[in-house]
């Protein structure tokens, strides 16, 4: 019996410890609990910016996947799996409802009991949120200038940049909003791809570099790939300057990827629609270095 009541007396102190973690949340903070000992299971309870609670749980990876019973017992109590988290369906009522939540996902889901140690870190989203909405601003701001350039909306790739066929050349426009960092836009031009990399290459565009008013070339040695870019500051870019700057690169690129080419070898964006695009497209690398295809 009296193990059976410091059982109980530790599993009401830390549901008293985790009420007082949750009720300390200011919007969008966040409060982490996990289990130490392996597979290492941990949720997150995060307060929203209307206060609203939302409850997630990370899912274990597929080496040690939580058993069956564990994941139905996650969908009775309201959660779906999005990706490699366990979000909560609807959220909870309010603080209390939010730490019954939480304290069933332990007992039930994580099977640890009050004697179990557990580990609590606090954080916040707010600058990840932040830099969400001027992402979301920037795009805003590009958009129309794009279709204005095409005629209609820039198609995006894989990883959300768009896609600008000028003439010969296929311009990427690249918004980028990291937290704690100024939002940037970056514009640029994959070249050539599989040229021959040796110093006389680096030399020639270190030359050319120094020739240049505005963007500069560069070289993707894992991709044996020649870049030119130009980056501008995201809270400050005109549509105007923006218009220019993916005009710019893309003439430039234009006037000098086939003497490149002629110098050093790979081949060129082709003209869209063109035979020699389809031929390169099936000869194309998977992915460029964080963001997208190759030619």
């Amino acid at each position: 019996m009296q193990g059976l009541a410091t059982m109980a007396d530790l599993a009401a102190a830390r549901r008293d410890f985790l009420a007082a973690q949750v009720a300390g949340l200011a919007p969008l903070d966040i409060v982490v609990v996990a289990v130490p000992r392996p597979p290492g299971d941990e949720l997150l309870v995060r307060r929203e910016d209307d206060g609203t609670l939302a409850v997630e749980v990370a899912d274990r990876g597929p080496a040690s996947p939580f058993p069956d019973a564990a994941t139905t017992t996650l969908a009775t109590l309201g959660f779906t799996r999005d990706g490699a988290l366990w979000a909560c369906g609807s959220p909870p009522a309010d603080d209390a409802h939010a730490v019954g939540l939480v304290e069933r996902v332990l007992t039930e889901v994580f099977a640890v009991d009050g004697a179990t140690p557990l580990d609590v870190r606090h954080g916040s989203v707010r600058a990840e949120r932040e830099a969400a909405q001027r992402l979301t601003a920037l795009r805003a701001t590009i958009e129309p200038v794009l279709a204005g350039l095409l005629g209609a909306p820039a198609p995006t790739d894989d990883d959300g940049d768009y896609v600008v066929d000028l003439g010969a050349s296929r311009v990427f426009v690249a918004p980028r909003a990291m937290p704690g960092a100024p939002s940037i836009v970056r514009v640029f031009a994959i070249t050539n791809a599989g040229v021959t990399m040796n110093a006389e290459l680096g030399l020639f565009l270190a030359r050319l570099n120094f020739s240049l008013t505005f963007g500069r070339f560069s070289l993707d040695a894992d991709h044996q790939a020649v870049w030119f870019d130009e980056t501008l500051l995201g809270e400050h870019v005109t549509g105007d300057e923006l218009k220019f700057m993916v005009q710019m690169v893309a003439a430039t690129a234009d006037e000098w990827d086939d003497r490149i080419a002629q110098m050093f070898g790979g081949r060129t964006h082709a003209p869209a629609g063109s035979p020699e695009q389809a031929a390169a497209a099936s000869a194309a690398e998977a992915s460029k270095p964080g963001q997208g295809g190759y030619l």
